[in-house]
């Protein structure tokens, strides 16, 4: 009898080990990962082949401090150039945005981290223009050959965005955002109106709309 009962009671001592280590290896599972990530702006690369060409790139690093709320930092430069008849122009800087996204989907798993945010970003461009060789057409006052024109502007512009980032591997990450951007000071240049802002696109335009489409990935620091 005391054998039967030590039998019993070794089996519901090694069922309930198991049990809670599977409940570890479960809770493990589930832990959710934290660290920076960092993206890479392939749609930049796109622009390359649309006229006038449009040379540049673009990194991003965001970071999950609070469920579902990721602050995001955009860094990036572009440069272009048009040769036409009329005009030779080059413009070309540095950008930067900074700003909040917010995940709207559900989390119901932890160990999950696709996102479907929305957005806001402000925008601050630092860049020159230069135009050489411009001829205006002026049947009262006679035409007009400009040799050459410069000038150093700063852009400040908002965007209003939502966006998709899909983990198609462990901690690597693909994703597009479409945005809605406003220039707030489309009169930086009183003589000529910038034909690229970078980071914000055609200075002609007081809003409009962009398309990125990046790859990520997430430097996993710790996990909770």
């Amino acid at each position: 009898m005391k054998s039967i009962s030590g039998y019993i009671f070794r089996t519901l001592l090694f069922l309930a080990l198991c049990l809670g280590t599977a409940e570890a290896l479960l809770a493990q599972d589930t832990l959710r990962t934290y660290g920076p990530r960092i993206g890479l702006d392939l749609a930049r690369f796109v622009y390359y082949f649309t006229k006038p060409a449009e040379i540049g790139a673009e990194m991003s690093v965001d970071f999950e401090v609070y469920e579902n709320i990721y602050p995001v930092i955009e860094l990036g430069y572009s440069t272009m150039e048009e040769r036409a008849e009329t005009f030779d122009y080059t413009s070309g800087g540095s950008y930067g945005r900074a700003g909040m996204d917010y995940n709207v989907l559900p989390l119901k798993d932890r160990s999950v981290h696709h996102t479907f945010t929305a957005g806001a970003r402000y925008g601050l461009s630092v860049f020159t223009q230069h135009a050489e060789n411009m001829y205006i057409e002026n049947g009262y006052w006679g035409d007009l050959v400009v040799d050459s024109y410069e000038s150093s502007l700063r852009a400040h512009w908002i965007e209003l965005l939502v966006g998709l980032k899909a983990e198609v591997a462990s901690n690597l990450f693909l994703g597009w955002s479409l945005r809605y951007k406003i220039l707030l000071n489309p009169e930086m240049d009183p003589k000529v109106t910038p034909q690229l802002i970078p980071g914000y696109g055609n200075g002609t335009t007081k809003r409009g709309f962009g398309l990125s489409y990046s790859i990520y990935y997430k430097i996993p620091l710790f996990k909770k």
